[in-house]
């Protein structure tokens, strides 16, 4: 499946804009929480949440990935794994694209296999 790939490394590069981090700080103080901004925030994201749901189950139909979780979950995770890997390594361009990439194929059940492997870990 290649919009994944192409869209969590554009994601990846977004997120490393300041305008960016507004949104992200405000989602990871607010979102889910009973408060005016964080219940907008829930909204802004709401139809991120459902094209996520629709490109899953379409593309487990095609066949595209495979059968997995129930697609609410899928999705959920999807988007949590586009919002979490940036976050976690903001600051450490350019290892948040792939980074990025890889928690996603993950996500879906995708192969790593093509991708670039990463450095050898080094020991502390």
């Amino acid at each position: 499946m290649t919009p994944p790939r192409c869209s969590s490394r554009a994601h990846a590069v977004y997120c490393r804009r300041d305008v960016a981090a507004v949104l992200r700080n405000l989602r990871v103080e607010l979102a889910g929480r009973d408060h005016p901004v964080g219940q907008a925030i829930d909204e802004a994201v709401a139809p991120l949440l459902t094209a996520c749901e629709r490109l899953v189950r379409g593309c487990r139909r095609r066949g595209s990935i495979p059968p997995g979780p129930p697609v609410r979950v899928t999705a959920a995770a999807l988007v949590a794994a586009l919002e979490a890997v940036p976050i976690g390594v903001a600051g450490r361009a350019p290892h948040d694209v792939p980074l990025t990439e890889r928690a996603v194929r993950g996500v879906l059940g995708l192969p790593l296999a093509g991708l670039p492997s990463a450095a050898p870990c080094s020991r502390a």
